[in-house]
Parts: structure tokens; C-alpha cells; sequence
């Protein structure tokens, strides 16, 4: 994703193992192709617990 700002629709924890500060969390997002699809935690700069769980 290269957009700049990003925006999440949702996020997800429990999911695969990804590191970071929320291990398991993944956000669910439209990618710069226009494609809905997950981007993991760690690939994020900003804190992303205000977003609404899915």
C-alpha cells in the first residue's frame, strides 16, 4: 500500500503470527489496486487500536 493517508476498515486479532506490538492482528483494507484485502499490524507506522474490531 502506498497511499498516504491509509484508512482500515476493521481489524482482526488471532490471526496468523506477524510480530510487533499486536502479534496477531491483521487490518482489513482497500490496497492501491482497488483490491479489498488484509495487511498485517507490523506493516502499519500508526497505532492501530482505535479501529474497529471486524
Amino acid at each position: 500500500m502506498y497511499s498516504n493517508p491509509s484508512w482500515f476498515y476493521c481489524k482482526l486479532d488471532g490471526q496468523a503470527y506477524v510480530g510487533g506490538p499486536h502479534p496477531t492482528r491483521w487490518l482489513m483494507t482497500v490496497a492501491d489496486n482497488g483490491r479489498l484485502g488484509w495487511m498485517k499490524d507490523t506493516a502499519i507506522y500508526s497505532e492501530t487500536d482505535p479501529v474497529r474490531n471486524c
